[in-house]
């Protein structure tokens, strides 16, 4: 599995509706990069409409920042236009976020949005062939979520890059954390909580030109400010827990540079930083 970047989200020209919302958690809160501005079902099954007025490549949605547990299913469905009965492509019914479930790790899965900020929440995804489409139809069942209502806070959807060449071994993934330690006149230990994320860190070492391009037009294009989505092992079946660690709505979190370390041979070393 190689490495999948998604660079422009084409959610964001969508116009977005939901089979149900919950007061004012309208699911127009998925197009903003406001991890507690969520959308909320009334119930833990619900879909989502994403339409465009032209047509868009698609081959994959993501929900990073969302409520679901490890038995949630999604099922993606996209129509070559608007009105169309049939779809031209359709994933079935597949595991949103499959992980380990770890039981309630400091509270995080069960608290929803208020642990957004603190590591918490899980990415739903799916992965399908590359279709031009006018609309997706995303549709999401949780029977097994105590919160009793379906909760997430951004809808990522589009066409992604995977460079020919994986990613080189020695990917470094850091659990941030902003706390901060200060120590009493009596000796004790005080912390100030401060919020967490994670920071992936790759290495593209063999990259051709056409690679090298398309690198050069996401560093140009998104510079620091406009996030992307990348996962470093899509769709891994046999540790779901990995997959899940290592994909990111994210920004880089530094400026990097395309070096030629062998003739027609590119290399960059990228950090991404989870929003």
């Amino acid at each position: 599995m190689t490495l999948r970047i998604l660079y422009d989200n084409a959610a964001d020209t969508a116009t977005l509706t939901a089979s149900t919302e919950a007061g004012s958690l309208v699911v127009e809160n998925l197009l903003t990069d406001i991890k507690s501005e969520v959308w909320r079902a009334t119930a833990t099954t619900a879909a989502i409409e994403a339409e465009w007025t032209d047509p868009v490549m698609c081959r994959m949605a993501a929900i990073p920042f969302c409520n679901l547990t490890s038995t949630a299913t999604i099922r993606v469905r996209g129509y070559t236009n608007a009105a169309d009965v049939s779809p031209a492509v359709d994933t079935g019914t597949i595991l949103a976020c499959a992980y380990d479930p770890l039981g309630s790790w400091f509270g995080t899965r069960p608290l929803g949005v208020n642990a957004f900020s603190y590591g918490g929440g899980t990415y739903a995804r799916a992965y399908f062939a590359a279709t031009w489409v006018r609309k997706l139809v995303i549709d999401i069942v949780d029977d097994d979520n105590t919160s009793g209502y379906v909760e997430a806070s951004r809808l990522v959807a589009g066409d992604y890059w995977s460079p020919q060449y994986n990613a080189s071994q020695g990917a470094e993934l850091l659990p941030a954390d902003d706390s901060k330690h200060d120590r009493s006149d009596s000796g004790d230990l005080r912390t100030k909580r401060g919020p967490q994320y994670r920071v992936l860190n790759i290495s593209l070492d063999a990259m051709f030109t056409a690679d090298r391009a398309r690198l050069y037009e996401i560093l140009r294009g998104n510079g620091l400010y406009r996030p992307l989505f990348i996962s470093l092992f899509p769709g891994n079946e046999s540790d779901p827990l990995l997959e899940q660690a290592h994909q990111l709505y994210c920004k880089l979190s530094s400026k990097s540079a395309i070096a030629l370390p062998l003739f027609s041979i590119y290399a960059a070393p990228l950090e991404f930083e989870e929003i």
